[in-house]
């Protein structure tokens, strides 16, 4: 190692500013001859090749806090070595040690130099500190540092990580660009025209069957009530034998159990013809995919995912209660809608708690996120089996649930207390999944209710959003309407088994002819 007077350590760090601007711009030459003024030196000093190897000497000890650029050759002129920046933090570090091994018969107390306050070193102090280095003095005057990084240092980091990083923001414009959105369709509220379009109907077994088109074509096109039915949803009065029109709407509406006898005013869903034709269309395309042997999946979303087919749906009818879940390999996400025993008379089998507990639900994942459907009774018991499984709930989505005619349910058939009209939706989550989309959506779901004990569609796209379209996900207790593309579905109430995956329809098959 060059062993060298700290001179030119203490010349850097006095002159640091100065020597980068003009006139000097850093060049060493010119810096040397600085030097050596200061210095008054004579013949017999350092020479311009000393001076530059012991600036490559502290450039080493101190790991590039000299910014060095090499000679260059500017119109048949050869510029030597230059100076583009000066790490003062670094070079005071270095001074003080030089200090402390000189000078070892002295007080353990460090008498560093009075530096000049240096920009960058300030602006680093303050990121770090929020104010510059604090010092102090001992009895003989001298100045001593104490640690710059030890007020505040960790209230400020921990600030930063709270910090949402950029991605949270670009997910959610990513969302809003990507999401299919469906047409919104308005709802006529005109009684006269619902009243109206019951006279023009065929209802067969609570179903409009077909439309009196001569008796409608009757009417001018320009009446409102010929313009209203081609763009909006009608609700058209179900009048039966029994109907009592002064009793006003069922509070079941279209729920009811007992519509062929219900006395109260039930309706019929009218929606135009021309929506009815995309529908279809849109069921059409659902039913027909081509079989994709090379599978994608990945978590999150990634560059292309745009451009990537969605697996089809798949699906295993079973008795989830006795089904080896390792057929099924790792999932991103599961859906789990048990059916809980609510001491009420249900139109399906229920399990009692002891059975659902037992469930090995804990070897779908290594880490990722369940959801799990639970009643107002089983919401503790549901954050009991949920941590069982190895998982931590971390958050809970309420379903509120309207009726029919879009309004609010005031009249359940469960809850001993108060009528149940929302429904619980807990999240757990095990390991660490950094690949989540967060910050998308909101922990609320408002939506009409449909068949006993079916769930709202939104929830599906909430999921997706979350782990991806091309994400593994499971749905447990499900039923034929819950089939899609890019799941794969348990249950009891499934009608046959489709398997596209060749590995887990190899296990599926070994498992059947084991049975």
């Amino acid at each position: 190692m060059l062993t060298f007077d700290t001179t030119v350590l203490k010349f850097l760090l006095d002159y640091n500013v100065q020597l980068v601007k003009l006139p000097l711009l850093g060049q060493l030459k010119d810096v040397f001859l600085i030097y050596s003024m200061e210095q008054n030196q004579n013949q017999d000093g350092l020479s311009y090749h000393e001076f530059l190897s012991i600036i490559k000497e502290i450039n080493k000890l101190t790991d590039g806090a000299i910014s060095l650029r090499e000679p260059v050759l500017i119109q048949y002129h050869l510029e030597g070595e230059s100076i583009d920046h000066i790490d003062t933090f670094a070079l005071e570090i270095l001074y003080n040690r030089i200090h402390v091994k000189e000078d070892i018969t002295k007080p353990k107390l460090v008498e560093p130099m009075k530096r000049k306050k240096s920009i960058l070193t300030d602006r680093l102090l303050n990121l770090l500190d929020g104010d510059i280095a604090t010092t102090t003095t001992d009895n003989n005057n001298r100045l001593l540092f104490q640690a710059p990084l030890q007020k505040g240092l960790y209230q400020r980091l921990e600030n930063l990580l709270k910090e949402d990083p950029i991605s949270f923001q670009l997910n959610k414009e990513r969302a809003i660009h990507c999401t299919t959105k469906a047409e919104y369709i308005p709802t006529c509220h005109d009684k006269d025209h619902s009243m109206l379009l019951s006279q023009l109907v065929y209802i067969v077994n609570n179903k409009i069957v077909s439309m009196q088109w001569s008796k409608l074509n009757k009417l001018n096109h320009n009446n409102p009530f010929g313009q209203c039915i081609q763009t909006h949803i009608h609700y058209v009065p179900n009048l039966k034998p029994q109907t009592d029109l002064s009793l006003g709407d069922c509070s079941y509406l279209d729920t009811c159990h007992k519509l062929n006898s219900c006395r109260y005013l039930h309706y019929l869903q009218y929606i135009p013809e021309s929506l009815n034709e995309t529908n279809s269309q849109q069921c059409e395309e659902y039913n027909h995919y081509e079989i994709n042997h090379n599978m994608f999946y990945t978590h999150g979303l990634n560059c292309s995912y745009i451009n990537k087919p969605i697996l089809p749906p798949q699906w295993i009818r079973c008795d989830v209660r006795k089904f080896d879940f390792t057929i099924l390999g790792k999932f991103s996400v599961v859906v789990a809608d048990p059916a809980w025993n609510i001491h009420m008379n249900l139109p399906y089998g229920t399990c009692n708690d002891i059975e659902l507990l037992e469930l090995p639900l804990d070897d779908l994942q290594s880490e990722g996120i369940l959801f799990l459907w639970v009643t107002g009774r089983a919401i503790e018991l549901g954050k009991e089996s949920l941590n069982k499984w190895g998982y931590e709930v971390i958050n809970e989505v309420s379903w509120i649930k309207t009726n029919q005619l879009g309004r609010t349910i005031v009249t359940g058939r469960t809850g001993h207390w108060l009528n149940h009209s929302k429904e619980h939706l807990l999240v757990g989550m095990k390991g660490n999944p950094t690949w989540l989309n967060k910050h998308i959506d909101i922990d609320l779901i408002v939506s009409t209710t449909r068949e006993t004990s079916r769930k709202p569609d939104e929830l599906y796209g909430i999921i997706e959003r979350l782990v991806g379209p091309h994400a593994r996900k499971l749905e447990i207790f499900g039923r034929d309407h819950n089939i899609r593309p890019g799941w794969f579905t348990v249950g009891n109430q499934l009608r046959g088994s489709c398997i596209h995956e060749m590995d887990v329809k190899q296990r599926y098959e070994q498992w059947m002819g084991q049975q």
